[in-house]
C-alpha cells in the first residue's frame, strides 16, 4: 500500500519545530552553494559545522530518526570508514579526528535533511535555490571557459568544482533538479530560469569532454522523465531496465567497432584496468575483510604518472574497509533505493532516484571518497541517502 501524503503542518510535530526546520532547510542549501561558488573546501565546510551544531543542539527532534533501520546501517557505514584509520598506514591522532569530524558532519548533514524533507520543503526549496545558484555558477564557468580558454580544451568548474569531471558530474544533477524545476513549477519565471540553466548545463557537460559524465547525466535525465511521466512504479521499473539493456547493448557495440570505439573513448581508457589490477593487487588476501585503511595512500604509479586513487568509488570503499565497508556501502544504497521506490509517488523521491541513475553508474569510472567534507558525494550520494532517511522516517510516524 503506497504512503498518504503527509500533510506539512503535522498534529505530531510540536510548533516550535517549524522554525528551526526553516533555519537547517537555509543551511542546507547554503551548504551547496558553497560548493559551487566556493573555490576553498574548508571554507565551504564551515557552514557545515553551523549546520552539524544545529542538527545536535535539537537532539529530541531527530531522535526517532536515528532509530530507524536505514540511519543505523547509515551510521554503522560511516563509523567503521573512521574506525578504519586505526589499521591504516599513516595513522594519527590528528587525521583521525578529521575523519570522525568528517564522520559527524555527514551524519548530521543527512539527519538535517532528512528532517527538512519531512516538512516537505526539500523541493520547493532545493530545486529553486540549486535552479537559480547553479545557473549562476554555469554562467560563470561557461564565460570563464570561452574567455580564458584552458589549455586541454576541458570545461571546468567553478568552486571546488576544478576538475573536469567532477563538474560535469554536479552540473548533471543541478541540471536533473532544474528538470524537475520546470515540470513543477507553475511561474514563468522559475520555468524560463530551469530552461537556461538545463541549456547551460549541458553546454558545460559537452565541453568537459567528460564521456562518463555524458553517459551518467543522460541516464539520470532518462531517470527523471520516466519517474515524471510514468504514474506506475511496476512500468517505471521495467522501462528503466529496458532502457539500461538497450543503453548497454549500444555501448558495447560501439566499444567493439574500432572506430566508434575511438569517438567512445578518445583517450582509450585511461588505464582504468591497470589501476584497478593494482588497487586489488594491494588490497590481496590479507586486507580484503578490513581493507587497508582510510588513512593509507592510494596512489598508484603507472610508467611515469602517479595516478592519485582508483577512480572507482566502489573500489576505492574495498580498498579502505574491504569487503565489510563495501557491503554496509552496498546495503546502504539497496535500502536506499528500496525506500525510495516504496515512496514512489513522492517527487522527492523520483528526484532521489534521478540522482542516483545518475551517481551510480558515474562512480564506476570516477570518485574515491565517500568520507568526505562537503563536496560531489555531498550531491550524488548523501542527498538521496537523506532523503530516503526522511522518507523512512515519516512512514513509521504514519504507522505509529
Amino acid at each position: 500500500m503506497q504512503p498518504k501524503t503527509v500533510p506539512t503542518r503535522m498534529p505530531y510535530l510540536p510548533a516550535h519545530r517549524y522554525d528551526r526546520i526553516d533555519v537547517l532547510g537555509w543551511l542546507l542549501l547554503a551548504c551547496f552553494a558553497a560548493v559551487l561558488l566556493l573555490s576553498s573546501q574548508s571554507g565551504a565546510s564551515m557552514v557545515t559545522y553551523v549546520l552539524a551544531l544545529v542538527v545536535l543542539a535539537g537532539y529530541r527532534q531527530w531522535a526517532d530518526i536515528a532509530r530507524t533501520n536505514l540511519f543505523a546501517v547509515i551510521f554503522v557505514l560511516l563509523a567503521f570508514l573512521a574506525a578504519s584509520s586505526f589499521w591504516s598506514e599513516a595513522f594519527s591522532w590528528r587525521r583521525f579526528g578529521s575523519m570522525a569530524v568528517r564522520m559527524l558532519l555527514v551524519a548530521t548533514f543527512v539527519l538535517g535533511m532528512a528532517e527538512v524533507q519531512l516538512r516537505g520543503k526539500v523541493q520547493f526549496w532545493l530545486r529553486r535555490v540549486m535552479t537559480l545558484v547553479g545557473g549562476l555558477a554555469l554562467l560563470a564557468a561557461v564565460v570563464r571557459y570561452n574567455v580564458w580558454p584552458p589549455v586541454d580544451g576541458r570545461l571546468n568548474g567553478m568552486g571546488q568544482l576544478d576538475t573536469h569531471v567532477i563538474a560535469a558530474l554536479v552540473y548533471g544533477a543541478v541540471a536533473i533538479i532544474s528538470l524537475q524545476a520546470f515540470l513543477h513549477e507553475e511561474g514563468r519565471f522559475w520555468r524560463a530560469l530551469a530552461i537556461v540553466t538545463i541549456a547551460l548545463a549541458v553546454y558545460a557537460i559537452y565541453f568537459s569532454d567528460s564521456r562518463n559524465a555524458w553517459v551518467s547525466v543522460a541516464i539520470g535525465g532518462a531517470i527523471m522523465l520516466l519517474a515524471e511521466r510514468l504514474a506506475d512504479r511496476g512500468r517505471f521499473l521495467s522501462s528503466v531496465v529496458s532502457v539500461g539493456l538497450l543503453l548497454g547493448i549500444l555501448l558495447v557495440v560501439l566499444f567493439l567497432n574500432d572506430a566508434t570505439r575511438d569517438l567512445l573513448l578518445p583517450r582509450g581508457t585511461s588505464f582504468r584496468p591497470e589501476i584497478w589490477s593494482l588497487a586489488l593487487d594491494r588490497i590481496g588476501t590479507a586486507h580484503m575483510w578490513f581493507g587497508l585503511g582510510i588513512l593509507t595512500p592510494n596512489d598508484f604509479l603507472i610508467g611515469d604518472m602517479v595516478i592519485q586513487h582508483p577512480h572507482n568509488i566502489y573500489l576505492s570503499v574495498l580498498y579502505q574497509s574491504g569487503i565489510v565497508g563495501l557491503g554496509l556501502f552496498l546495503l546502504v544504497l539497496w535500502m536506499t533505493l528500496r525506500e525510495l521506490l516504496y515512496a514512489y509517488d513522492d517527487a522527492d523521491a523520483r528526484l532521489a532516484l534521478a540522482l542516483l541513475g545518475l551517481a551510480l553508474p558515474a562512480y564506476l569510472l570516477d570518485g574515491h571518497e565517500l568520507l568526505d567534507k562537503i563536496g560531489s558525494t555531498w550531491f550524488l550520494i548523501w542527498l538521496p541517502v537523506a532523503i530516503a532517511v526522511g522518507l523512512r522516517w515519516r512512514r513509521s510516524l504514519q504507522q505509529a
